[in-house]
């Protein structure tokens, strides 16, 4: 049995890099659902806009700079 069966959902991260870009689409195109993190609204935004095509099949996921997020932290105590 396959670990993955179309339909299942597969989380591509760096969505809109070149090569993720070109993961998401044959996965879409073979029936998986994905969930592409990116960095900005922005750039989920184009992704949505790029795959609208395929519905409800693709989704984003925000992950905001971890560096930041660190630096936050230590400022923090």
């Amino acid at each position: 049995m396959p670990i993955l069966a179309a339909g299942n959902k597969v989380l591509v991260s760096g969505a809109n890099g070149y090569v993720a870009l070109w993961v998401v689409r044959v996965l879409l195109e073979r029936g998986y659902a994905v969930r592409g993190s990116v960095r900005s609204n922005e750039k989920g935004g184009y992704l949505k806009e790029m795959f609208k095509s395929y519905g409800d099949k693709f989704e984003t996921a925000i992950v905001g700079d971890i560096a930041e997020v660190r630096s936050l932290l230590r400022m923090s105590g």
